[in-house]
């Protein structure tokens, strides 16, 4: 490890060099060294949001979480075992953005009546509008938003849009602050401390605002084009004018649940037990995403268990009792193949994890 001394106290701490900030233990000010000159320029705009959870606690939410979603709600901790959990405080650049787009194209007509003609674009209208939004576009200031689970896509936008990118509006995302109104986490930020992560690890700063600039514009680019598709049949032109307003450097509280199911009844022969995990906002309470219990492979593998009993008993009555059940046979069989062409044909979809509106609710 290397040492520094600190811009704003000069005392002395081991730094990461992988680090574009560096974060003073002692009195908590945030600097960039420069290494060719010596030079060190202290930030102003470094803010934090208390986390406001420990261990126990975050247990509990992840109790409650699950028996509300459990179809048997008494057998919660019986089958399900918490394996750890961690709280981690990761920083984020935090861009205010204003964005306008126009776009324009065709849409197919409702109606058409005689005598439009039979041409080709009689049947289409065009369409063209614009629309303008402001953002606190946020972006993780660390080099992978795979070091930690669940934080490859916060953002779940309200239009049935694709979302393949790692930003989201901090407003609109993790969730409300129990208790303060209409509040959102960012209005909870305090200038930096260390004090204030409340036990939490806290991670450094390794991206520079102009890579988090670049990468918020890219990804509200895609966002704004991809909101214009739903709006118009096929979308011919589509233009996204994005203002920055300002960027500041924002650390947000995160905390991760292992756990496992493991069914005490006779489902536990069709399915395994496996990891999963829980993501919670140290602050706001909400939980942000979640692997579900049971995947959709463990609920086709049972829907196959089934049919293909039935499908055996029914070819017995077939046999035994009216050639009917043959028929009955035959849909059990062909349920059967879809199944397993579902488990061995196909790759796990995103419907094994949980995610959206329904899961950002505050903890009771």
């Amino acid at each position: 490890m290397f040492q520094v001394s600190c811009a704003a106290c000069n005392a002395s701490f081991e730094y990461n060099v992988d680090d574009y900030i560096h974060l003073c233990p002692f009195c908590s000010s945030g600097f960039i060294l420069d290494l060719e000159e010596g030079a060190k320029d202290i930030i102003g705009d470094h803010f934090i949001v208390p986390n406001r959870m420990d261990r126990e606690q975050v247990e509990g939410i992840f109790y409650d979480w699950i028996t509300n979603r459990y179809h048997r709600p008494d057998k919660v901790k019986n089958e399900f075992q918490i394996l750890g959990s961690y709280g981690i405080s990761l920083p984020y650049w935090v861009i205010s953005v204003e964005a306008h787009t126009f776009w324009s194209g065709h849409s197919q007509k409702a109606n058409h009546y005689r005598g439009q003609g039979n041409e080709y674009g009689a049947r289409f209208l065009k369409e063209e509008n614009r629309f303008s939004r402001r953002y606190r576009w946020s972006v993780l200031a660390r080099k992978s938003p795979k070091e930690h689970w669940g934080l490859e896509r916060l953002h779940h936008p309200k239009e049935d849009v694709l979302v393949d990118w790692d930003g989201f509006p901090l407003d609109e995302t993790l969730g409300i602050v129990k208790g303060a109104g209409s509040a959102s986490v960012y209005d909870a930020r305090q200038m930096f401390k260390f004090d204030h992560a409340n036990g939490l690890t806290i991670s450094g700063v390794q991206v520079k605002e102009s890579s988090a600039i670049s990468r918020a514009k890219d990804q509200i680019q895609e966002y704004h084009r991809r909101i214009a598709k739903t709006k118009v049949g096929t979308l011919y032109e589509h233009r996204t004018e994005i203002e920055i307003v300002g960027i500041h450097l924002v650390h947000l509280p995160f905390w991760v649940v292992r756990y496992s199911f493991a069914p005490k009844s006779a489902f536990r022969f069709l399915t395994t037990a496996r990891e999963r995990r829980l993501l919670v906002q140290g602050h706001s309470l909400a939980v942000l995403e979640a692997e579900l219990p049971l995947s959709s492979a463990d609920k086709v593998m049972t829907n196959l268990v089934v049919c293909g009993s039935l499908a055996v008993l029914s070819l017995g009555l077939a046999l035994f009792v009216h050639p009917l059940f043959f028929l009955v046979t035959i849909v059990f069989s062909g349920v059967c193949v879809l199944s397993a062409w579902k488990i061995f044909g196909r790759e796990k979809s995103d419907s094994d994890v949980g995610r959206g509106a329904d899961l950002q609710e505050p903890a009771a």
